[in-house]
């Protein structure tokens, strides 16, 4: 296996939770980095993770101008798919590059690669120089560890990226369930199907040493354990995340994993409004407005703080200001704008514990 030296897992804005995991907090340096650079090789799951960010950065006012974050997108795609893509050996659908996010352009040709020719994908792996990679299998395997390496190619994935990119840090996406009635649901619950994602991700990242863990399936889990979840899971059609409020947690998840280390600015901050009147469809959709929106912000929270348990952001105190009570350890200040304060202001309003405080 190529494992890597050290599990580094990265877990909020809060170092010192890392560091009492016995953690190396040393992938907030990199999240810090001038000229940051990020590549997702990933499938429409991606999408869903990212939907709104570039919504949240806009309300936050999070700079993003030294940063690119990139991602290919394959439908359904797995770890096989991809390496089978990269050797000219996936003939059934086309793949996007694409631009997500910053104001950086990482020097790689974007747009559709044809099915059967790798020669975009390859030009994305190793046209530049990534400081964090992220893989994400497909949701059909997803909740199997036993075949990632066995029958997925995840060690000839990893083999690959190490090729190009021997210097970049590997991150893995912990993905979203399907719904519980959806026919592919082979556990026919979404809770049992998230566990055994959520347990492969773990075991992954103990033989692998995954540096990085984005667990936007955690919000979105801990968003269905609240009054808002549906008899569709907070799916479009069973599978993909519901198009506005479930899109909205997943991508807060990544915001606050990715850009408020780097930033310092909370996804508390964001006032983001999507509108469900915006959209003719069949599918349930959820507004994101003033009532709504706390509720995803602290699942996306939640999973950031613990990717691996499920909690019902409506009955858990303590995590609006970005923190959760642990122990008696202090818990992180930030004024109304979201932004992280060292110590509470001398005069003025602030956030702690949930909480509003006033000096």
């Amino acid at each position: 296996m190529l494992a890597i030296a050290v599990q580094l897992i990265q877990s909020g804005l809060c170092g010192y939770e890392a560091a009492a995991q016995g953690f190396d907090t040393g992938v907030n340096g990199v999240l810090k980095k001038p000229g940051l650079k990020i590549l997702h090789i990933g499938n429409s799951f991606t999408a869903d993770a990212t939907a709104y960010l570039t919504d949240i950065v806009r309300s936050t006012g999070a700079d993003v101008s030294d940063l690119c974050i990139y991602r290919t997108m394959l439908g359904g795609a797995s770890f096989k798919a991809w390496y089978d893509t990269y050797n000219d050996a996936y003939p059934w659908l086309d793949y996007k590059v694409l631009k997500v996010l910053g104001g950086l352009d990482a020097g790689i040709a974007t747009g559709t690669g044809a099915a059967g020719d790798g020669s975009l994908f390859r030009q994305a792996l190793s046209g530049t120089q990534w400081d964090i990679i992220f893989i994400q299998q497909s949701p059909s395997y997803a909740p199997y560890y036993e075949q990632w390496a066995t029958e997925g190619c995840l060690n000839e994935l990893l083999a690959l990226i190490r090729k190009h990119q021997p210097q970049a840090l590997i991150g893995m996406m912990l993905q979203h369930s399907y719904a519980s009635s959806y026919e592919d649901n082979k556990e026919h619950s979404s809770l049992r199907r998230w566990q055994l994602i959520a347990e492969s991700v773990r075991q992954c990242c103990k033989d692998y040493g995954i540096h990085l863990v984005l667990p936007y399936g955690t919000a979105v889990q801990n968003l269905r354990s609240s009054s808002l979840n549906n008899d569709m899971d907070l799916t479009r059609e069973g599978a993909h995340c519901e198009l506005l409020l479930t899109r909205y947690a997943a991508s807060c998840c990544y915001y606050q994993t990715i850009i408020a280390p780097r930033t310092g600015i909370a996804v508390t901050a964001d006032r983001t409004r999507l509108d469900a009147s915006w959209f003719t469809v069949d599918s349930p959709i959820i507004s994101v407005d003033d009532a709504t929106r706390p509720i995803a912000q602290r699942a996306a929270m939640m999973a950031v703080k613990d990717m691996y348990h499920c909690t019902n952001p409506e009955t858990t105190a303590g995590i609006a200001d970005g923190t959760l009570h642990h122990g008696e350890r202090p818990l992180c200040i930030y004024s109304l704008q979201g932004r992280r304060l060292e110590d509470a202001p001398l005069k003025g309003v602030y956030i702690r514990d949930g909480k509003k405080h006033v000096r």
